[in-house]
């Protein structure tokens, strides 16, 4: 299912660049507070525990293996609440579950998040790691269930290939060879989301700004509106 026209980005694509962002802000976030660890990006986060652990810095370990463990369980979730659907006819209705959760579980860890700011410690800590954590989870899943072809919202390294792959083929593409595909401008899109939340939320940690704690969720929140955007003709197609 194409998530851009050539009028631009269609409802879909405004979806993914807006969990896009919620992740890019997470991430911040969650590196910035919770101390040094990802509860979006399982790559790094996965690399930063290897690192505790090869330095026997457990107490920082175990704040990457919530996340870990945390963003696993969000997967398990979202499986399940998808799996409760009625398929491919469904889709809608199952995306907006999943985003339902989602916007539950971010507005759940800003509210702890928030009520706990000057003691963000012990089980405290651990709970709001697992929370934002899930919810990351839950959004992977939510964003294969709108249907794009290869777009993540959580992971860009696959994007920034297919950025760099399209870019070297439209300088050294040769007269009658097939042009790189449109959806490139989604990658482009969810791409410079993610680095613009993430820059949006190193200003605002650096100016202690208390909406931050509540960006991830209302950005969930304009991806479930943008759901509703969609057209008629687009949810048949599904």
């Amino acid at each position: 299912m194409a998530v851009v026209s050539d009028k631009g980005f269609g409802a879909q694509a405004i979806g993914l660049l807006w969990l896009s962002f919620a992740s890019g802000c997470t991430d911040v976030l969650s590196f910035l507070e919770f101390g040094d660890v990802f509860t979006s990006a399982m790559t790094g986060n996965t690399a930063l525990l290897a690192i505790a652990v090869g330095r026997g810095h457990l107490l920082a370990a175990s704040r990457s293996l919530t996340a870990l463990v945390g963003f696993a369980l969000g997967v398990m979730l979202a499986v399940a609440v998808r799996d409760r659907g009625g398929g491919a006819r469904d889709r809608q209705r199952t995306l907006r579950r999943l985003l339902l959760v989602e916007i539950a579980c971010l507005g759940a860890c800003a509210a702890l998040w928030s009520a706990s700011r000057a003691s963000l410690v012990g089980d405290v800590l651990y709970v709001v790691i697992t929370l934002s954590a899930v919810s990351m989870g839950i959004q992977g899943v939510a964003a294969r269930v709108i249907g794009s072809t290869g777009v993540n919202t959580i992971v860009f390294t696959s994007a920034l290939i297919s950025i760099v792959m399209s870019v070297t083929a439209v300088f050294g593409r040769r007269p009658g060879t097939v042009a790189p595909p449109a959806d490139i401008r989604t990658h482009l899109g969810t791409f410079a989301a993610y680095a613009l939340a993430g820059l949006l939320a190193g200003v605002m940690t650096t100016y202690g700004v208390k909406l931050l704690f509540w960006l991830p969720m209302i950005a969930v929140v304009m991806a479930l509106a943008a759901s509703y955007l969609t057209p008629q003709e687009e949810r048949r197609a599904g």
